[in-house]
Order: C-alpha cells, then sequence, then structure tokens
C-alpha cells in the first residue's frame, strides 16, 4: 500500500484497556491536533482526523504509552447487526479497493467492539472480506501479509479501512495476542518478555548475556535462556526446578542491591527487571545496575503502576531514565496487566 494514500482517511480507530481508557485519550488529544471522538466501544473507539498521516508519524516518533491497537478508516455504514450487514460491507470494501494495489499482500482484521450482541462473529466477517478479495484476484495471508484491511464494528457503524500493517501498533486485530501454553512454560511472564522482544524489535545471538533481576519463580531467565543466552538470575526465592537445571542459568540467592556489591565487575548485554515493587524504587535500581552494562547494551523493565497519579509516575520514569540511557520507550503491552514495560539502551560513552 502506498502511504500516501492516508490522505484519503476520514479518521482511525484505537483499542486499548478500558481501564486506560482516560490515559490513553490524554495522549492523543495532546499530540494529534483536531482530534474529534465519534464513537466508542467497550475497548475501542472511533476518531476523526484532518491529518492521519501525521498521527502515524507522531506514532513512529514516540509510543503512544496505552495503545494497543490502531488503523485509519476510509468508509463508514450504518449496521443493523443482522447478515443484512454483509452488502453494505461488501460495498465498503468496492469503496477502498483503490487504495489497494495487486502486489499487495493482504491480511483482513476484523473485531467486533460493540457493546450490542451481532449475529455474526469476527470470523465470519473475515472469511467474507477474504472470499471477497480472493474473488478480485488479491492475495491474502496470514502469515506474508504487508497490508491490512481492518473493519471495526461498533454498536451502530462500520467502520473500514486499508493501512500498512507496520503502521498499526501491532499487527494482531485489535492488539490481541494469544501466545499457546506449551508444557515447558515456567509461568505467564514469559508471554510477556516473548511480547517486549517483538514490540522493541530486540535482537540477540546465543552467547550473550543478560542479568535478571527479581527472577524468580524464572519465566524470563527460562526464556532467555532458551534463546542461548547465558543468565545470573539474581532473587532470594527459589527458582523453578527446571530453569535452575539449564546450564546457561546460574543463580544468585540474594537482593540485586546485593549482587551489585559483591558483583562489580560483571558485565551485561541484556538486563531485565519484572520484580513488584514501586515504581521509584524500580528505576533507581536499574539506573544503579546501569554501570553493568555493556556499550549498546539494553534493558526491559516493568513498572507496576499506582491506582492514582499513573501519568506523572511514567513522566518521572521516562525523565530519571533518559538521563542514564540513549533511548527509552514506554509501551503497556497486551500481556501487561496493571503495569507498563520500559525498554531503555545504554548510551554509547
Amino acid at each position: 500500500m502506498n502511504r500516501e494514500n492516508y490522505s484519503e482517511a476520514q479518521g482511525f480507530i484505537v483499542t486499548y484497556k478500558s481501564l486506560n481508557e482516560p490515559l490513553l485519550f490524554n495522549e492523543l488529544n495532546g499530540r494529534c491536533p483536531g482530534l474529534k471522538l465519534l464513537d466508542r466501544g467497550e475497548d475501542s473507539a472511533a476518531f476523526t482526523v484532518p491529518d492521519y498521516a501525521a498521527v502515524v508519524s507522531e506514532i513512529r516518533r514516540e509510543d503512544f504509552i496505552f495503545l494497543q491497537h490502531i488503523h485509519p478508516f476510509m468508509c463508514k455504514c450504518e449496521i443493523t447487526g443482522s447478515a443484512s450487514d454483509f452488502s453494505e460491507f461488501a460495498k465498503m470494501l468496492e469503496g477502498i479497493r483503490p487504495y489497494v494495489a495487486k502486489e499487495d499482500t493482504l491480511t483482513c482484521q476484523c473485531r467486533i467492539a460493540a457493546r450490542r450482541m451481532m449475529e455474526y462473529s469476527n470470523g465470519e466477517l473475515t472469511n467474507l472480506l477474504t472470499s471477497l478479495l480472493e474473488k478480485e484476484n488479491y492475495t491474502v495471508s496470514l502469515q506474508d501479509a504487508d497490508t491490512a484491511v481492518s473493519l471495526t464494528i461498533f454498536d451502530h457503524f462500520a467502520y473500514l479501512g486499508i493501512s500498512c500493517l507496520a503502521d498499526n501498533c501491532s499487527d494482531r486485530a485489535g492488539g490481541v495476542l494469544f501466545y499457546s501454553k506449551t508444557d515447558d512454560i515456567i509461568c505467564r511472564a514469559e508471554f510477556k518478555i516473548e511480547e517486549a522482544f517483538k514490540v522493541f524489535d530486540v535482537n540477540v545471538t546465543k552467547g550473550m548475556k543478560a542479568l535478571d533481576l527479581g527472577a524468580a519463580p524464572g519465566g524470563w531467565t527460562h526464556y532467555l535462556s532458551k534463546r542461548g543466552i547465558f543468565v545470573d538470575a539474581v532473587d532470594p526465592a527459589e527458582l523453578n526446578e527446571s530453569v535452575v537445571r539449564r546450564e546457561n542459568v546460574a543463580h544468585y540467592k540474594m537482593t540485586a542491591q546485593e549482587f551489585a556489591e559483591k558483583y562489580v565487575e560483571n558485565a551485561y548485554d541484556i538486563i531485565v527487571n519484572d520484580m513488584k515493587m514501586d515504581t521509584n524504587e524500580s528505576i533507581d535500581i536499574l539506573c544503579d545496575m546501569s554501570r553493568h552494562l555493556k556499550t549498546n547494551g539494553i534493558c526491559l523493565l516493568t513498572l507496576k503502576l499506582p491506582k492514582q497519579g499513573v501519568q506523572k509516575r511514567i513522566n518521572v520514569a521516562r525523565k530519571v531514565l533518559s538521563s542514564k540511557f540513549e533511548i527509552v520507550r514506554v509501551r503497556q503491552l497486551y500481556y501487561n496487566r496493571s503495569e507498563v514495560t520500559v525498554f531503555v539502551k545504554n548510551k554509547l560513552s
């Protein structure tokens, strides 16, 4: 898809965690001039905007923390919630065909964000759009797609648009992930670090060294070690036996502060911290441990958010970490709960 077609977008659809709707709306209103709320569902909202390309540029400049997924819409129609809507969806699809190139590899992403029951499912909508596109000899592929055809359903209106998949903040409809739970998984936290590696485009090679602070029961250590990374896991508590038995894992039964004092010469490519503690304390620990980070090293940190003053805490975290690190990115990932994930990269000197 040609990004110049974003000029034809009437607005966009965002998906988020319902609890954080006010936080995302504040972010959007503060950074996207001319925004107007058009529609709202359980965890999604539609906005009109004079320049969607500017929104995409703003996302590239700095993440919207509480945004799970975004897509533009070029067409809108009124719906009944019954199968009679299918003819309207087909008309809308015809409306966006001028923006679809034959060389594009498409994926159809359909999501029902309505508060009321519909007589069709996400899957039925996806099959409908896919079959219509394939009849016109377009290539539709879930695995190899570079372009998304996105349909979002609210209570009384449907919105359809096309976009570069890389511009949607997530390559999944609504940002919803379904990592399968395998027999060897230690805990749900492994999904969180797996998602973080993808979102922040973390590249690793076998033989790297990582430091896992507050490692117990060992989910993050397990994920890192399976990638061929040598992991020093620091936690006074016990790790899962299957993690401790791995040849590239060393368990230090002590606090992060004790480890820093005792092993002052240790240096790491990656430092991770998923400890359940006050955000300010987590930041202080990471800043102190930054002296153990190699040139171009990276850190992943989860900040457990308080019930009040969330944005202020995040702003403080960003300011403090920016004084120590070259790059600071903050996102609430799909597998985060009442927390955000922070990615930082070490300064070169």
